[in-house]
């Protein structure tokens, strides 16, 4: 039996039994991977659970079989050492949204390297900065519709124009159906197309304006991918940035 080493970001962690939660990877070379994983107890338990947290990097060895819906994940070590993610209560409570979104999406198991590359390179920019981070998720989520295939095209936008989130593209009748941003938000989304994580600190919002953002935006994902509908971190980033 060949054994293989896999590099993945943690999605999920759930608990399955007693002995064993069932954890979630995302890995570059076969994209996503559920694994048992043992729970374990003292100093060894508390060791592999923090090696697990979300959006932990991890390398392990394996050995895939093709006939297991749930593969098991033995020794793991950290491929990527988080310096404050998971000590900033601000970028935790980013990361616990990302972790859902990304667990989400990632439904299907094809390996992704461009979705891969994008999302390690985002974390290490999440660890590093300390600014403009009441927008990094907003900056994440309009950079990832690129990577998922639907962003918008606003190479027709006119001023005055709204933006009909089925089709993805700029309308002049705001009323064709309920799934249209106004013209004042399609502006936005606009100059939205344009942020970067150099200048995402100049964007201001007020909680509010950045919380119904941020309902348009996963409105919009939801709309072409239905599974993401219902997501229950959204509420914490909230009062994070209230």
């Amino acid at each position: 039996m060949a054994i293989e080493k896999i590099t993945g970001i943690v999605v999920d962690t759930v608990r399955h039994n007693d002995r064993h939660n069932i954890v979630t990877l995302f890995t570059r070379s076969r994209g996503r991977i559920a694994f048992l994983s043992p729970v374990g107890s003292g100093k060894a338990g508390r060791m592999r659970n923090a090696r697990l947290m979300p959006l932990s990097v991890v390398e392990a060895d394996v050995n895939i079989r093709q006939n297991r819906e749930l593969q098991s994940l033995g020794s793991i070590m950290p491929a990527e050492v988080w310096r404050n993610i998971y000590f900033n209560p601000v970028k935790s409570s980013i990361a616990l949204f990302l972790s859902e979104f990304l667990n989400r999406y990632l439904r299907d198991s094809s390996p992704d390297h461009v979705a891969w590359d994008f999302i390690l390179a985002s974390l290490r920019i999440l660890d590093n900065t300390d600014k403009g981070l009441a927008n990094f998720h907003i900056w994440f989520l309009i950079r990832f519709l690129d990577i998922a295939g639907i962003a918008p095209d606003l190479s027709g936008y006119e001023n005055g124009d709204a933006f009909d989130m089925r089709g993805g593209i700029p309308v002049v009748d705001e009323h064709i159906h309920k799934d249209i941003l106004s013209p004042a938000e399609t502006r936005l989304l606009v100059l939205l197309s344009r942020i970067s994580v150099t200048n995402m600190r100049f964007f201001r919002f007020t909680g509010n304006d950045r919380r119904r953002l941020l309902d348009r935006i996963l409105r919009y994902y939801a709309i072409h991918f239905p599974g993401l509908s219902g997501l229950k971190s959204p509420d914490v980033l909230s009062d994070v940035f209230a």
